[in-house]
């Protein structure tokens, strides 16, 4: 083999290695998947013979593993966030991802997942890019589309429903609800080559509609837990009552105001009790509401103190002292000497939870760590969200 040969070779991706998924499924996955969150399959992944392209809504990691468990003994590589492996990447690699920066084209992916295809395999994408924000899809952007139509593979989707309530991204602990996943052939690959981009666009998105809060009321399923809400009130940042912002505070099932002494309770059902809003969803709805004005206008500024890290190798470094503000311009956050910009509507979203916003940048992935204002990085997710919306519409 010549040396030219041997590079190539290298830079092949990882197929998801048949030992390791069948310690993980014989070890981990059929106690905790059949026992503890009692996954019930709609459809078959198994009777659809790959390779195929999956796509699935991502509301919670459960998904992952149920994910696997709907597909075995078949084997799926995932595209995943190059962020998501900086901790043991040798191991996670053999199970078989597909590391890219989010919300940015890699055309090195499109190679990568045809390869895999190629072979015969699964490959696993989740078009929403990030996990749930309220148990409800994220944006799902036509890209997805024109990958599926560009492969020319079958595309399955898979639905999870309950995934979100397993785990919610604000919770410090499971929750062992019953997970549902929902199979469907979207297109097969002669039917896909027929098809408009828009029209498998809305194949996936109508297929991958979900609401854990629906569905966890329309099914009865209680959640008892000590800590039901403490970390939701990084998402609900907004007081509905008297409207103060980065105010709520978290015990138990409640939510409460520290400015005005307002509070909410959320019952073992999921449905908020004693305030203006019934849904977790309808008051995150009016605060992208109040969002959406507040960008609206001509002196709109939000800015936030954060702690710079920098993603070198394996693991983030410390950069320093950090200031991040978004206004009509875009995005610029300041730390020592170094500053990125980025001008409005680059993102039409952001990677970000309770304590961190992510943007990558050319040389390396930049994560921004809260060091105030608990709720601050919904907002700056929620409006870049509506200005790119806004820039699109105008």
């Amino acid at each position: 083999m010549t040396k030219q040969n041997k590079n190539n070779r290298k830079r092949r991706p990882v197929l998801a290695s048949k030992p390791l998924v069948d310690l993980g499924v014989a070890f981990y996955g059929k106690r905790y998947f059949n026992k503890s969150v009692k996954l019930e399959v709609v459809g078959s992944l198994k009777e659809i013979k790959p390779p195929y392209v999956v796509v699935a809504n991502h509301s919670g990691f459960a998904d992952v593993g149920a994910l696997i468990m709907a597909a075995y003994p078949n084997c799926i590589n995932f595209v995943i966030s190059e962020t998501q492996i900086v901790k043991w990447p040798k191991l996670i690699y053999k199970l078989g991802v597909l590391p890219k920066k989010q919300f940015a084209v890699d055309t090195s992916l499109i190679r990568d997942i045809k390869y895999v295809l190629d072979s015969g395999r699964i490959v696993a994408i989740y078009p929403e890019a990030k996990l749930s924000v309220v148990g409800t899809p994220n944006i799902i952007k036509p890209n997805i589309a024109k990958l599926a139509k560009l492969l020319k593979y079958p595309l399955v989707t898979v639905r999870f429903d309950g995934s979100y309530l397993h785990k919610p991204r604000w919770a410090k602990s499971r929750r062992f609800v019953p997970l549902k996943a929902t199979v469907n052939l979207a297109a097969g690959a002669d039917e896909i080559q027929t098809l408009s981009v828009d029209e498998i666009h809305n194949r996936i998105v109508n297929d991958l509609y979900y609401d854990d809060y629906a569905y966890q009321l329309a099914n009865g399923i209680k959640i008892m837990s000590d800590d039901l809400v403490e970390g939701l009130e990084g998402i609900l940042y907004k007081c509905p009552d008297c409207s103060e912002e980065f105010c709520m505070t978290a015990k138990g099932d409640t939510l409460t105001c520290a400015k005005c002494g307002a509070s909410v309770r959320q019952n073992e059902y999921g449905q908020l009790q004693g305030g203006r809003f019934d849904k977790v969803t309808d008051w995150y709805a009016w605060q992208t509401q109040c969002v959406a004005d507040e960008v609206s206008r001509a002196d709109y500024s939000l800015t936030a103190d954060f702690r710079a890290e920098k993603l070198v190798g394996k693991k983030y470094v410390d950069m320093g002292e950090a200031a991040v503000t978004h206004d009509a311009s875009g995005i610029t956050a300041v730390f020592g000497e170094n500053k990125l910009f980025y001008k409005a509507g680059a993102f039409y979203t952001l990677s970000f939870n309770n304590d961190y916003l992510y943007l990558p940048a050319p040389e390396a992935v930049y994560r921004f760590k809260r060091q105030e204002k608990l709720g601050c990085t919904t907002k700056f997710n929620l409006a870049v969200e509506r200005q790119t919306e806004l820039l699109q519409n105008n």
